[in-house]
């Protein structure tokens, strides 16, 4: 499946959800903001929400600082 992850092209091999996609990329979900198409994507959902061909998905990473 095609994807552009973080604005660049990503073929995503897993199953279409995005507890797969963020497996992938090595994305921790406990630390990370998904949106699809311009729309946030729950937290508590990774698993039930589905990818589609040519989704535009973005992966927002929390970073601390002090």
């Amino acid at each position: 499946m095609r994807l552009t992850v973080n604005g660049e092209p990503h073929n995503h091999t897993g199953d279409k959800t995005i507890e797969a996609l963020l497996k992938e990329i090595g994305a921790d979900p406990r630390r990370v903001v998904v949106m699809i198409n311009g729309d946030v994507v729950c937290r508590e959902a990774p698993a039930s929400v589905r990818l589609e061909d040519g989704d535009i998905v973005e992966v927002l990473a929390f970073a601390g600082g002090g």
